[in-house]
């Protein structure tokens, strides 16, 4: 009867610890993230749409927002 409550402590044991070392591995870098963002970017360029980027931000979509609304 030991032997198995030993056994049986041993295996949670082995789980705690791999469940430990898996939690404590760090973060993707952000090299990787990067590599991430050009392949979907050049996915994008594949289909047609390519990302349109401008100085001033949102201030391109107020004005579609404002030429929607103009159009009701």
């Amino acid at each position: 009867m030991k032997k198995i409550i030993a056994i049986v402590m041993g295996i949670a044991f082995a789980f705690g610890t791999a469940g430990y070392v898996a939690a404590q591995t760090p973060a993707p870098k952000a090299d990787e993230k990067k590599a991430d963002d050009k392949a979907s970017d050049k996915m994008e360029k594949k289909k047609g749409g390519a990302k349109k980027t401008t100085k001033k931000g949102g201030e391109d979509k107020k004005a579609a927002d404002d030429k929607a609304a103009d159009k009701k």
